[in-house]
């Protein structure tokens, strides 16, 4: 299990620790947590072998690495219409793949995916994407790093809003290298029915995201997660469950409580 952690983040931002990364790597530990995922603004800024080796003293792990804060603060995305943009976003990607391959983790391609009203026609969308994307992902096959690809729900993105949505467009890249991102949070709006959804996809699902319906830790609203966790058995899923939510009321209550309760329904 693995908690969010972000140097560099919009008060708002749904992460459980903001700060200092060496810090709250060493909390994470103390709690009890096996991994952190780490949302990252600009990955030339940070130091992979202090990381690296704070890890190594507390014995956790770099589950994966969020992009999402290069779209959040920059508005880069890889569907904007001014190719300029695109660049910058490959670019910033191509970083945090590095960054990945020294941390042996995957990469998270969230909002900077982009959106369709970034650049004016689902058609012009997918050309975009397709274009920018491939490149990404060629990059992170030489170095051998996953990129998973997240279905985010309508109110935050006008495109790739359901699993099955976000699956087929990963398809069409036929690659081991980019999967499916499924978050509790955008699936509890998005999916008639959550299990069903998941074997449906099963196959393309490499990486998950935990929080409640309110984007308050897991067990302080009302999501079924028993269920979504037997699924996630029955599809033998064998990645990280990573925490990305909210770090209220405070973020060491929301870490421990978050993974007290998760583990008490395994």
């Amino acid at each position: 299990m693995s908690v969010s952690i972000s140097e560099e983040a919009p008060e708002q931002a749904p992460f459980v620790y903001k700060g200092d990364i060496i810090t709250h790597i060493k909390k994470a530990s103390e709690i009890g947590y096996e991994a952190v995922e780490l949302h990252i603004r600009h990955p030339e800024n940070i130091d992979a072998g202090a990381v690296r080796r704070a890890c190594d003293t507390y014995k956790v792990e770099v589950s994966s690495i969020g992009t999402g804060l290069g779209y959040g603060m920059d508005r880069l995305s890889l569907s904007d219409s001014n190719p300029a943009v695109r660049r910058q976003a490959v670019e910033r990607l191509k970083g945090h793949i590095s960054l990945a391959s020294k941390w042996n983790c995957l990469v998270i391609i969230g909002l900077i995916k982009g959106q369709i009203k970034d650049c004016g026609s689902r058609e012009e969308y997918e050309k975009n994407v397709m274009e920018a994307l491939r490149e990404c992902v060629d990059y992170a096959e030489n170095r051998q790093v996953l990129i998973v690809l997240e279905a985010i729900n309508r109110y935050e993105s006008d495109v790739l809003n359901t699993l099955q949505e976000t699956a087929a467009f990963i398809r069409e890249f036929d690659t081991d290298y980019l999967k499916l991102h499924i978050d509790t949070f955008h699936m509890n709006m998005e999916e008639n029915s959550i299990p069903a959804s998941m074997l449906e996809v099963r196959d393309y699902i490499g990486h998950v995201h935990a929080a409640d319906n309110n984007r308050l830790y897991p067990g302080n609203g009302f999501f079924d997660f028993k269920t979504f966790l037997d699924t996630l058995k029955v599809i033998d899923y064998q990645g990280d469950i990573a925490l990305e939510c909210t770090g209220l009321p405070r973020p060491d209550e929301a870490a421990l409580k978050a993974r007290s309760y998760l583990y008490s329904i395994l």
